[in-house]
């Protein structure tokens, strides 16, 4: 059983938007304000703390903001909000505790929750709750149902040294309790602290101390009525108790320490590790979704991948388990948030989930305002992209998770994505923004995806960019460009391929117009270019040739410069294969002796034109 679709209307940045998720874990990525938690507060509304403690609650400040000038509306906008849940399972029978949630599919139960603001002058909102899709006179007849779904929620941490060591102690409380199984249990141990705490209070120091205050007790309350006193615990509860707990680490071997003489990385790693411990409750629920915001938090890369190979064995393990004769399922979800590129392609791409936040004009305003001129207003909202729902086949998953796991790249993280053949192309992009940018333009191109792919074969990333959610109906990519060289180089059955024009046709066939994907190639391939833009950059292209080939580097470029010009390209880029000097190094000396030279290299016109495209603004991905 598990978590399959969130219907999510109304809902703060989610005016109207369907969220796929599925077993395991699912990674939600995205800018910030792109809605990532607003998700996971979704989900925290629609279940039932695993410890029964809710602390979040639906208010009027939710409601969608529609964007709509000193508080008017249009008719358009929403007035109330509904949060729907869907649910699943591979084995139908999971589900049999839930025949009056039972979708019109008959495949799938579903829980809606809506919720009214408070009317004018009321305090509060209105709150209903419906099982399944028909409409019947009792909307939610067995509530019980729904509650054996649950979550554990794990907030940003951004000092987890505080919280395990803060006064109130309220996660050390929980954690305790669980292993209390009942109110037995909990008396026996609290009468186990009290005992204790009595031995404490008999230690010499202490009735020493006592002894000095009764004297003067005695001295000051004879003459009336005569008082005594003495040192002791007041009765114990669980809260006293964690209060007073501190837990603490070292490295082993090394012998505890308090949490505040180690860093804030294994700090959190032990918070998020009382908090899954809580997990061993998930068997008192059909399904527990373990929500994860931001685990990145002060980890390195290698302590984030071997988090998420915890997170997914959580699940595996849950999902396997055989729960037959058992009153529970005990499933374990998992939904994590992130902005980390080692969290995000630590899952398999179809795990992923894309986030935006996108912008829609509204009607301008009929209204007066304070200018007296109609305001034309934009609604923020976001949308999700499964790459699960692009449709794309085994191969072409097969070799984005590859190239994923290999860069750690932010390929899916922005919505401006600049796809490039190879290393040199990837170190000469924001050396050459800043030739040919204004500084608005280049900070956008920072805030562009530049991914080097290590070939030709463009194809699968721009299906994943571009390919449309079957969902949703949204893409990844808003604007999305490809460099890449002309082909002079025929194939082993003597063909020429057009690269551009193939490169057009797929465009063409995901639907992508020239507001939102474009090919910018050069005739031949990149050096060869860098040398046909202006005669100063053959200076330069000299030179760095000589540092790659101290001893032959003269007479390699003496011999090219005597071939006529037709000819000059083709030996150029034969010349980096022959004699192995490596593209990406040669770029990074052409870029040293511009520096050293101050002479800055002439950007050729397909190279500068891709940039000024990528970074000219982003369309809504239509």
């Amino acid at each position: 059983m598990y978590l399959c679709q969130l219907e999510l209307k109304g809902f703060r940045s989610l005016a109207d938007e369907t969220i796929t998720l599925h077993p395991g874990v699912t990674v939600l990525v995205g800018e910030n304000n792109a809605g990532k938690s607003n998700v996971m507060d979704a989900i925290r509304h629609l279940t039932a703390p695993l410890d029964g403690k809710r602390d979040i609650h639906l208010r009027a400040d939710d409601l969608h903001r529609d964007g709509c000038p000193d508080g008017r509306h249009h008719d358009s906008c929403r007035t109330d909000i509904e949060l729907s849940a869907r649910y699943t399972s591979e084995e139908p029978h999971d589900l049999a505790l839930y025949g009056s949630a039972l979708a019109d599919d008959g495949t799938s139960v579903v829980y809606h929750l809506a919720y009214a603001p408070p009317e004018p002058g009321a305090q509060r909102g209105k709150l209903t709750w419906r099982a399944g899709d028909a409409v019947t006179t009792d909307r939610d007849p067995e509530p019980a149902a729904r509650e054996r779904i649950r979550h554990l929620y794990l907030p940003p941490l951004r000092d987890a040294q505080r919280e395990l060591a803060s006064a109130s102690s309220r996660y050390l409380h929980g954690f305790i309790g669980g292993f209390l199984l009942d109110q037995k249990e909990v008396d026996s141990f609290l009468d186990d602290v009290g005992e204790r705490f009595g031995q404490i209070a008999e230690l010499t120091p202490l009735t020493q101390a006592a002894d000095s205050v009764r004297e003067r007790l005695i001295e000051l309350t004879q003459g009336a009525h005569t008082q005594d006193t003495g040192f002791g615990y007041s009765r114990p509860t669980l809260p006293t108790v964690a209060r007073s707990l501190r837990l603490r680490l070292e490295e082993e071997g090394m012998g505890l320490q308090e949490i505040s003489e180690s860093g804030h990385g294994y700090a959190n790693l032990l918070f998020m590790a009382t908090l899954f411990a809580q997990l061993r409750n998930a068997a008192e629920a059909d399904l527990t979704l373990l929500l994860v915001e931001e685990p990145e938090a002060h980890l390195h890369p290698q302590l984030q991948s071997i988090l998420m190979d915890h997170l997914q064995e959580e699940a595996r393990r849950s999902q396997q388990a055989d729960t037959s004769g058992q009153e529970w399922l005990g499933r374990i979800q998992v939904v994590v948030t992130t902005h980390a590129p080692h969290i995000a392609t630590s899952v398999p791409p179809e795990d992923l989930v894309v986030l935006q936040r996108r912008t829609t004009p509204l009607p301008p305003s009929t209204g007066e305002t304070t200018t007296g001129i109609p305001v034309q207003a934009k609604k923020h909202h976001t949308t999700s992209i499964a790459v699960r729902n692009l449709d794309l086949d085994a191969r072409e998953l097969g070799k984005v998770r590859q190239y994923l796991n290999a860069t750690r790249s932010t390929m899916l993280f922005s919505p401006r994505v600049l796809l490039v053949e190879g290393i040199a192309e990837g170190i000469l992009v924001p050396a050459f923004g800043k030739l040919v940018l204004d500084p608005v333009a280049q900070r956008r191109l920072r805030g562009t995806a530049v991914v080097p792919i290590d070939g030709v074969d463009f194809g699968p990333y721009l299906k994943v960019l571009l390919k449309r959610d079957g969902a949703g109906g949204q893409r990844i990519g808003q604007r999305v460009a490809v460099i890449t060289d002309g082909d002079f180089h025929a194939t082993s059955d003597g063909r020429v391929p057009d690269r551009r024009k193939n490169l057009n046709e797929l465009l063409e066939e995901l639907t992508a117009g020239e507001d939102v994907a474009y090919v910018f190639a050069n005739e031949t391939t990149l050096e060869p270019e860098l040398m046909r833009a202006a005669e100063g950059n053959a200076e330069i292209l000299r030179k760095a040739w000589a540092c790659q080939r101290p001893r032959a580097g003269k007479k390699d470029w003496r011999e090219l410069m005597e071939l006529p010009d037709g000819q000059r390209d083709t030996r150029f880029a034969k010349m980096f294969g022959e004699y192995k000097v490596r593209k990406g190094d040669f770029a990074q000396d052409v870029l040293a002796v511009s520096a050293k030279e101050d002479v800055p290299v002439v950007v050729p016109g397909y190279f500068e034109r891709a940039l000024k495209w990528i970074t000219e603004g982003v369309t809504d991905g239509r």
